[in-house]
């Protein structure tokens, strides 16, 4: 089995980090790569594995802005390379 066949590559996609969507790109959160604090602000954000989110503002290197639930949540250029996302179905 190679890591192209892996669980977390299927059904909908390779992960990424989030810093790496596009903008307009609809992603699923399939998990985060921190610390307890970490996950723990996010969650209190709604971001937890599952959610999903559009992206629409990524001005790299700056802060990325996604819509979630009718909201908009900026985070920070630090954070989006600990969040991992796939293409959303």
């Amino acid at each position: 089995m190679s890591s192209k066949d892996t669980p977390a590559d299927a059904p909908s996609g390779p992960l990424m980090p989030l810093a790496q969507a596009d903008e307009g790109q609809e992603v699923e959160l399939v998990s985060l790569t921190g610390g307890r604090q970490f996950q723990h602000r996010l969650a209190e954000m709604g971001l937890v594995p599952g959610a999903k989110f559009r992206v629409l503002t990524n001005s790299r290197p700056g802060p990325l802005i996604i819509s979630l639930r009718g909201a908009r949540l900026m985070i920070g250029y630090g954070m989006v390379h600990r969040v991992l996302v796939r293409p959303a179905v």
